[in-house]
């Protein structure tokens, strides 16, 4: 999932202002701190409007649909006559706010005063059931965007703190927590369909043997290879396969020539639905139809559209497994639930073992490399390997920058 993160005003629209500060110049500093630490996440970051040029609103509005990004994140900082202060987002009336929720409740635990999440409608005749703010108004619904206002710059209070490095830090990392969770995580007791797997494909294919022993236990790895191409959690996609073809026995009209691993078409014995010429090409149109359902991003560059049903479904419109009810499966009543439940029992009855899993090299400090070629080079000259973390006291800055001087001077 792409996200792109906007940072707020820039150019000739300087946004607000407080003591002294332009809010186009907080702005990008939170922009870029976010961006960073949503890369950590190993998430898909679009930077390219973190600059201080201008964008009417169209043009703006345009750069973002046309990023094939999913989210956008425009970072803000309020004003209103030095008397609000505190934490706020935006986000769309054509949304339930679960991902502004999300931001605020990480925000929260930072100490950090909040104030509140909100929607605003337009009050134009003209534009009567949309959105009040352009930016989330017209990126809708290719994208979902939220507005976050870290807090009010006229305010004194919280300007001290706004501009304070390890404040713009823990916001910074809360928003970043608030959006992980959001994509990651189980929401409001309802499993995401995208994300992160549980199961070690071992686990499925012990699982697997064990009732079907004659089935190649391949094509958990293909699903395993394929879905998170498409951020789908891969277990949970294997086990509705399982479900669908009753453990690949395929005792319903699905045959096993067809390839078809999750009955798409297949409405009885006069239509026994799609045909696909590979197992990788029927896995594939699995994850992609389970892709149009969670969300409304186009499918990745390079990737063929095996899924001839991709255009039939009402994009984003089921988000979690349990959301399928009714949609993939008609009634459908549980459906969702069953896989999901099958997904604890494989975990239970088949723990991984410990051969499974790979080894975790041991970590090396981020700052290691450049302390050890600055001692290589005679610019650093105690070791501070136990101390990378700490604060460096104004002898060893003024040390160190002496050293550097010194190089340059003989460099001359």
């Amino acid at each position: 999932m792409r996200i792109i993160i906007d940072s707020g005003h820039g150019g000739k629209d300087p946004g607000a202002s407080g003591f002294g500060m332009q809010e186009k110049d907080l702005n990008l500093i939170y922009a870029r701190l976010l961006a960073v630490k949503l890369e950590n996440y190993n998430m898909d970051v679009d930077t390219s409007l973190l600059n201080d040029n201008y964008y009417s609103p169209e043009e703006l509005t345009n750069r973002i649909k046309k990023s094939g990004a999913t989210l956008c994140i425009s970072c803000h900082n309020n004003a209103f006559n030095g008397t609000a202060r505190g934490f706020e987002v935006i986000h769309s009336i054509h949304t339930e706010g679960t991902l502004a929720k999300l931001i605020l409740e990480e925000t929260r635990k930072t100490d950090f005063p909040v104030r509140r999440v909100f929607s605003r409608a337009s009050t134009s005749p003209s534009r009567a059931g949309e959105d009040y703010y352009y930016i989330i108004r017209d990126t809708y619904p290719e994208v979902e965007t939220i507005i976050v206002e870290f807090g009010f710059m006229d305010n004194r209070e919280d300007f001290k703190l706004l501009t304070n490095p390890v404040w713009q830090d823990k916001l910074t990392a809360a928003v970043a927590a608030g959006v992980n969770k959001y994509i990651y995580s189980d929401i409001n007791g309802k499993t995401k369909i995208q994300g992160n797997s549980i199961l070690h494909p071992n686990q499925l294919k012990a699982a697997l043997r064990a009732v079907n022993g004659g089935a190649n236990t391949g094509i958990v790895d293909i699903y395993y290879d394929i879905a998170p191409i498409y951020e789908i959690k891969a277990d949970l996609a294997f086990l509705q396969s399982i479900h669908e073809t009753n453990w690949l026995r395929f005792t319903g009209v699905v045959k096993p020539e067809q390839n078809n691993f999750a009955g798409l078409g297949a409405t009885g014995p006069n239509n026994t639905g799609l045909w696909f010429s590979t197992v990788e090409a029927g896995v594939e149109a699995h994850i992609q139809h389970l892709y149009a359902y969670a969300t409304t991003a186009s499918i990745p560059v390079g990737r063929t559209l095996y899924d001839k049903r991709f255009h039939l479904v009402q994009r984003g419109s089921a988000p979690t497994w349990e959301d399928l009810n009714g949609r993939w499966a008609v009634p459908g009543t549980g459906y969702g639930e069953r896989i999901v439940e099958l997904q604890k029992i494989v975990l239970e009855k088949y723990p991984i073992e410990v051969s499974d899993l790979p080894e975790i090299p041991p970590s090396t400090h981020w700052a290691k490399i450049c302390h050890d070629e600055l001692r290589d080079a005679g610019l650093l000259l105690n070791d501070h390997t136990d101390t990378l973390d700490q604060p460096a006291t104004k002898g060893v800055v003024f040390c160190l920058v002496n050293n550097l001087r010194k190089e340059l001077m003989n460099d001359e």
